[in-house]
């Protein structure tokens, strides 16, 4: 009997530790664009493209959230969770906004999330 609940106890964690795993592999990123004063305006050629690449690693599951920051618009946040801080740099230095100047500079922090 002993075993039994044993086994019933450790096929219900087995998918806990399956996700634990896979979570321990991965990292999150800060990635912070800081924009140029005119970023409004300058935006709309490239932005298409620099909202598809960063769908398309969301629906990858690479980035967990983006978007600019308001009041003034004057950087923007990406949120990743990779196993490779390549994936964040090399997003960075492809994107739109980087290769046309909208970026004056842009940081990579890996971020601890305990919460």
């Amino acid at each position: 009997m002993l075993a039994r609940n044993f086994r019933q106890v450790s096929r219900s964690l087995l998918p806990l530790s399956r996700a634990m795993s896979t979570a321990a592999d991965k990292k999150h990123y800060i990635l912070r664009y800081e924009y140029v004063g005119d970023i409004l305006d300058r935006r709309g050629p490239f932005r298409a493209e620099h909202l598809e690449r960063a769908v398309n690693l969301k629906n990858d599951g690479h980035i967990v959230m983006g978007g600019a920051l308001v009041n003034p618009p004057d950087a923007g946040v990406f949120v990743f969770n990779v196993a490779d801080k390549q994936i964040v740099e090399d997003f960075a230095k492809a994107d739109p906004y980087v290769l046309n100047d909208l970026v004056t500079s842009y940081s990579i922090r890996e971020w601890t999330v305990v919460v």
